[in-house]
């Protein structure tokens, strides 16, 4: 997938002068929470992560020509308020944004910010807008310094085509409204869970569900070797209010394991997909999709580590020709513990032979901070 920066004008000086002062809000506002969490060090904690990508590809004429992209810097804050609530926020300025009076560029947006409950380990609540706990991934979301390659598999996290033509995440990448979860622990080995209830997908769901279903979803990790090996699964469904109001359901496994210096990971997921008939009303039907990943690395010298991942995605398993394959052959460097090089070609194949085959060259550098 090649990542190329959003152009979009608005209609109105007034417009881009909101998004303006929307920018320059959240800037006084971090350094204000700055300036706090050094008086409050105990209770007030700020931190993030950085990436800048540089890209090219043999798929067309703009592919050809090398691209730096800004992708992400996100700022997290936590503020302890006693023993038992937190508040958490994620803000996401995204591919360099600049707004002005005659064009708008990248995105600003909040990413997460709940209020959580700790009653123990067993057992917090959150209530606000979260990261929807789905796959290895999805809560780790943009936070490139935590994984190894620069993007994360698209046959699982990446943009898929919808009933109605377009396209988006076969899950809520983000949800509001309030989770459960916790950590059970036996022996050596531990369990942990999470169930959440949420407005589900929408034009504005952080304010309003436009459709009387409500997404629900879980996830669930268990880990009979202590770090060893991880199994999971997870699930979400909603009514998609930016797809028609279909019905989408998606149900995915994953497993990590890890001894000594290798690790291997793979993923599985199944949405059904609702159909739409000619008038884009959902009729009942479903279109099944299924997708996969699997990846292997060995980390030498403490620093360098190769990896390859191979990646499958059908968007109807009823029919043939229609799937597709990405094959990554990468290696991340540590220079230190919190910044990483990367450095990974990704070859698309196609089963349809009138999509031509293409191959991607990406580079970055991480940073946690």
């Amino acid at each position: 997938m090649i990542v190329k920066l959003r152009l979009r004008t608005f209609n109105t000086n007034r417009e881009s002068l909101m998004k303006v002062n929307f920018y320059k809000i959240f800037l006084i506002c971090y350094l204000f929470a700055f300036y706090k969490g050094n008086a409050q060090e105990h209770k007030f904690s700020i931190n993030g992560f950085f990436d800048l990508e540089a890209e090219v590809s043999n798929k067309d004429a703009s592919g050809k020509i090398w691209t730096f992209d800004q992708h992400h810097l996100n700022i997290i804050t936590n503020y302890l308020i006693d023993d038992h609530f937190r508040v958490s926020s994620e803000i996401e300025w995204e591919h360099g944004p600049l707004f002005s009076s005659s064009l708008s560029t990248g995105n600003i947006y909040l990413a997460k910010a709940f209020l959580e409950y700790k009653h123990s380990d067993a057992l917090l609540i959150r209530a606000g807008k979260f990261l929807s706990p789905f796959g290895i991934y999805n809560e780790k979301h943009d936070a490139t310094p935590t994984y190894l390659s620069s993007f994360l598999p698209q046959s699982i996290y990446g943009n898929q085509e919808q009933s109605f033509g377009g396209k988006g995440r076969l899950f809520a990448k983000h949800s509001t409204g309030i989770q459960l979860l916790g950590n059970l622990y036996w022996d050596n080995m531990s369990l942990k869970y999470h169930v959440y209830l949420s407005n589900g997908r929408g034009p504005n769901e952080n304010e309003k569900d436009n459709n009387s279903n409500k997404g629900v979803g879980w996830r669930v990790v268990f880990s009979p070797m202590g770090q060893e090996l991880s199994i999971g699964n997870s699930f979400y469904s909603d009514r998609n209010g930016n797809a028609g109001n279909t019905l989408q359901s998606t149900i995915g496994f994953d497993v990590e394991y890890n001894s000594g210096d290798a690790h291997i990971e793979a993923e599985y997921f199944i949405p059904k997909i609702e159909k739409v008939d000619e008038k884009g009303i959902p009729n009942g039907k479903y279109r099944t999709v299924n997708g996969y990943y699997v990846l292997g690395a060995y980390t030498f010298l403490e620093r360098i580590t190769p990896f390859i991942r191979f990646e499958q995605f059908d968007s109807d398993i009823d029919f043939e020709n229609n799937s597709e394959t990405i094959t990554t052959i990468g290696i991340n460097y540590s220079i230190s513990s919190s910044v990483f090089l990367k450095a990974e070609t990704q070859l698309y194949r196609f089963q349809n032979q009138l999509l031509e085959k293409y191959e991607l060259f990406v580079t970055s550098i991480a940073v946690a901070f």
